[in-house]
């Protein structure tokens, strides 16, 4: 008899877990609790009966290991993402508005390419600064590239995607997509402001000038 109530008790214990589980408000809380409370009440469906009963503990061997898988899984997406001294370079000049890890699966989608000295872009006479983007408004648009890029005197490397590609990875990431044209559009507001400024310096240049 006391045996039988042995395994009564584990199995209250079991639920009462599971009831903290129910309101744990963290995941990793519920998932834990509800393998504790797996693992506590087999006990229960093993030796409290004549025979074992066989089905319940194949159930609740099977949500366990679900659990424990997923628990897995959470723990890989909390760990630390580690950049490269290149990828924190480009992170921290351009991406700053992504989550680490959502900048580091675009780079996973991307490509970098080195260019030679006489590298240092240009786009329809705007100088393009470390970190700048070419082929943003195609992107952002859907039509073809209409700007001619030429290399400067400093080498260069770039990161690049494909357009097609990138668009069918970023239709799976309506978050990722969305802070991604806020950043293209940002760098063509300042490549619009700074033709700008240059306009009005030869305007100004021009409202000088004496026959």
């Amino acid at each position: 008899m006391f045996d039988i109530n042995i395994f009564v008790i584990t199995l209250n214990i079991a639920y009462i877990i599971f009831l903290f589980a129910f309101i744990a408000r963290k995941i990793v809380w519920l998932r834990s609790l509800t393998v504790l409370g797996y693992i506590i009440s087999m006990p229960y469906f093993y030796f409290y009966f004549e025979n074992p009963l066989w089905i319940n503990l194949g159930w609740t061997s099977l949500y366990t290991v679900i659990n424990l898988i997923m628990l897995f899984l959470i723990y890989l997406e909390s760990r630390p993402v580690k950049f490269s001294y290149l990828e924190q370079k480009i992170y921290d000049r351009t991406f700053k508005s992504l989550k680490p890890k959502e900048f580091k699966h675009l780079m996973g989608h991307g490509s970098l390419e080195e260019f030679q000295p006489d590298v240092g872009l240009v786009s329809d006479e705007v100088d393009i600064p470390a970190g700048g983007f070419i082929g943003e408004q195609s992107f952002i648009t859907g039509e073809n590239t209409s700007a001619d890029v030429s290399t400067g005197k400093e080498a260069a490397t770039i990161l690049s995607w494909d357009s097609d590609s990138l668009r069918k990875y970023l239709e799976k990431k309506p978050h990722l997509k969305e802070t991604l044209e806020l950043i293209l559009t940002s760098d063509v507001i300042h490549k619009l402001r700074d033709m700008e400024d240059k306009y009005d310096e030869i305007k100004h240049s021009n409202d000088l000038y004496v026959k």
